[in-house]
């Protein structure tokens, strides 16, 4: 837990000395209240590892969780157009290298 709180303040640390705060806030707003959100994800991984802490449930925690996992890798989107989490991951990098290369 604690290097997630570094990683989050080491991202928070580098967008103000950038001066991207802004940019940052909207792309953070998108993925949580914008289409295609994550809050259901969050939400289902947080009650799956809460239902861990329960020694009887553990196991089927874990079994939800590699679940979870595996949906999230080889999910589609709603036009059907392939690729889990790998594919979209690197279709936004091009995405972000394009534009950095634009401007």
């Amino acid at each position: 837990m604690p290097f997630a709180f570094a990683i989050i303040g080491l991202v928070l640390l580098v967008s103000g000395v950038r001066g991207t705060s802004g940019d940052l806030v909207t792309l953070l707003k998108g993925d949580i209240t914008g289409n295609n959100n994550f809050v259901y994800w969050i939400l289902s991984i947080g009650i799956i590892g809460a239902l861990g802490y329960v020694e009887d449930f553990r196991p089927l925690s874990r079994a939800f969780l590699v679940l979870v996992i595996v949906v999230l890798v080889l999910a589609q989107d709603k036009q059907g157009s392939g690729g889990g989490f790998f594919t979209r991951f690197q279709q936004s990098i091009a995405t972000i290298t394009e534009s950095e290369a634009a401007a």
